[in-house]
């Protein structure tokens, strides 16, 4: 496999945006996709279930699955204290 820097660098912003818009968006991910698994492209939900390996299969056959970021969205926010 042969990828090079711009590749990655763009494969990494990508990623960044769509985690720090799931993280901005989190309250409403959470009344509609609670308990669930997401999928996120161009920091929109693309797809979603409650089995990760059941989305998975769905969003390798999406055309570039790679563009794809995939988190669990939990109903109820938890707070860590240490």
């Amino acid at each position: 496999m042969n990828v090079n820097k711009t590749e990655i660098l763009r494969s990494i912003r990508r990623e960044q945006r769509n985690s720090v818009w799931i993280n901005r968006s989190m309250s409403a991910l959470r009344q509609k996709f609670g308990d669930r698994y997401i999928a996120v492209k161009n920091r929109k939900v693309i797809d979603s279930d409650e089995d990760f390996e059941t989305l998975l299969l769905r969003i390798r056959k999406v055309g570039d699955p790679e563009s794809v970021t995939i988190e669990f969205v939990t109903a109820k926010e938890y707070i860590w204290m240490l």
